[in-house]
């Protein structure tokens, strides 16, 4: 019974299920800009073909299978699919498809990954795609700064200060003078020999007497 209901179940598998689990993501590669206003360019390569219900404008969903194991890492718990982005087909070709990143999911409602952003070896899963004819927007490609002109260099101005000099102090003390003789020495007679004679004869006399 049990071997029944497995086998009813692998038939009855939907041919999109079974194409899920096939497309994956093999080769990322990126183009290298030659200017700066060049737009950056990121291609994802699905392995897959035009049977795998792939086509061009058609949303997908990246999900990347994360094994969990117990704290030790000794034994693993169990496998679970996180969904990591949204991928839009640009192009399909006999064994493979083209795409580029159309959207990264957040992670508040989602498990978080060790690795953010669409990689090699992600699946693809087209549950829940759609189509999207709406023109992709191009990148904000920052411009190049062109280098301000160089400013010459001025020399700082230089003020002039008037500055009055003041004259000379006069001198606080009156200009000395040559000492005058003493008035007593100036007024005293000046004696003549004949004088002295007459002073000479009267003090002989004195003495005579």
């Amino acid at each position: 019974m049990m071997l029944a209901l497995l086998l009813s179940s692998l038939l009855h598998t939907t041919p999109a299920r079974a194409a899920d689990m096939s497309l994956t993501i093999v080769d990322v590669r990126r183009n290298i800009t030659l200017a700066n206003d060049e737009e950056p360019y990121k291609d994802f390569y699905i392995a897959a073909g035009a049977s795998s219900g792939l086509k061009k404008n058609l949303v997908v969903t990246a999900v990347r299978k994360i094994n969990v194991r117990d704290a030790s890492g000794a034994s693993a718990v169990g496998e679970i699919m996180v969904p990591v982005g949204q991928l839009k087909i640009i192009a399909v070709y006999d064994k493979v498809a083209v795409a580029r990143e159309f959207t990264l999911l957040s992670r508040d409602e989602l498990p978080m990954l060790e690795q953010i952003g669409i990689m090699a070896g992600d699946k693809i899963e087209t549950r829940g795609s759609f189509i999207d004819t709406s023109k992709p927007k191009r990148k904000k490609v920052a411009e190049a700064v062109a280098p301000a002109p160089a400013t010459p260099m001025v020399a700082p101005a230089v003020t002039t200060v008037a500055v009055t000099l003041a004259p000379p102090a006069k001198e606080l003390q009156a200009p000395v003078t040559p000492a005058q003789p003493d008035k007593t020495l100036a007024q005293a007679p000046v004696m003549t020999g004949e004088k002295l004679e007459k002073v000479a004869d009267s003090g002989n006399n004195s003495g005579n007497e």
